[in-house]
């Protein structure tokens, strides 16, 4: 059930579950054209800066108020776990052929 096109031959040969693990710092590769593709390391990066503050914050503020910003820690990571799925996919260059 391929719904996600490739960036470098546009055929849709990934799936979500797929997209979802190039949000984990993933490598792809194409079944088409057998092509590597990443999701964009500058989103991710912004994005996973996002998962440390969620962290970092309301697990701190748990620690010392109350334990219902562990719930408000847990829906900020659900809300942006499902955010990474729209992260764009960047294609890679070819890797370099052995001589």
């Amino acid at each position: 059930m391929a719904a996600i096109s490739c960036p470098h031959c546009k055929q849709n040969t990934f799936s979500w579950w797929d997209k979802y693990r190039a949000s984990k710092w993933f490598l792809l590769t194409c079944d088409g054209c057998k092509r590597r593709s990443c999701a964009q390391p500058v989103v991710l990066a912004a994005i996973y800066f996002l998962y440390v503050w969620d962290v970092m914050l309301f697990g701190y503020l748990a620690y010392l108020d109350s334990l219902w910003f562990l719930l408000v820690m847990v829906v900020g990571w659900l809300i942006l776990d499902y955010f990474t799925i729209y992260v764009p996919l960047s294609p890679l260059r070819d890797k370099p052929q052995p001589k």
